[in-house]
């Protein structure tokens, strides 16, 4: 199995066992280097199948062909172009193993009233987590790119007690359902399952979320 836009491993040392081949690609230096860290933490018969590479989901070219690719959480929503889209779905074409699948998923954007979007006006508190021995408060600003289909999304990390708060942006472009199917028909990509949850509930307009799985077509 090939994750696209590993990050830190949150997935991959979830899934790695001791008879399962995964390989994790990841652009990011830092975040690549965070899950060399994680998968290393791993017991040696859990991470003996785990390969990282870092490499652009958009351009990666492996010799290895894989039975499932995935792209899990909107990540697929972090390429801002539809050129970067059809890129990346021919890439995941070529990594292909005859018979494999590609599953991906993502908010539904098909419901999204852009008219009704609003900017945050403050930061609005999320969840905390725990690392490096220190608890963060993480708290996100959403802004609106109306005429780029995009959601630009700021989190703020606040450490407990004395220390300085820490900022990222996150840029979101959203596509239609129809889009990403027509991005995957062009790609070479037959859609065999649509869902509207992980629990495989029917795909409709009004759901939070689609989930996806294609094979190649012939």
């Amino acid at each position: 199995m090939l994750e696209l836009g590993c990050g830190y491993g949150r997935l991959l040392t979830a899934l790695a066992e001791p008879r399962r081949s995964l390989c994790g690609l990841e652009v990011d230096a830092a975040f690549l280097r965070l899950c060399r860290e994680n998968v290393a933490a791993l017991p040696e018969r859990r991470r003996r199948g785990v390969t990282l590479v870092r490499g652009d989901m958009r351009t990666f070219e492996l010799k290895q062909r894989f039975d499932r690719v995935i792209l899990p959480y909107n990540a697929l929503y972090c390429l801002l172009t539809a050129a970067d889209v059809a890129r990346c779905l021919r890439a995941v074409r070529r990594a292909l193993a005859p018979g494999g699948c590609f599953t991906f998923d993502v908010w539904n954007a098909d419901g999204l009233d852009v008219s009704q979007l609003r900017d945050s006006q403050e930061d609005e508190p999320l969840t905390r987590i725990d690392h490096a021995g220190r608890t963060w408060s993480v708290f996100e600003r959403c802004t609106a790119v109306r005429a780029r289909d995009r959601l630009d999304v700021t989190y703020t990390y606040v450490p407990s007690g004395a220390g300085r708060a820490r900022s990222q942006v996150l840029q979101q472009r959203y596509y239609r359902s129809e889009q990403l199917f027509g991005f995957l028909e062009r790609a070479g990509l037959e859609v065999v399952s649509k869902r509207g949850s992980f629990g495989g509930t029917r795909f409709g307009a009004r759901s939070t979320r689609l989930v996806v799985t294609a094979t190649a077509r012939r």
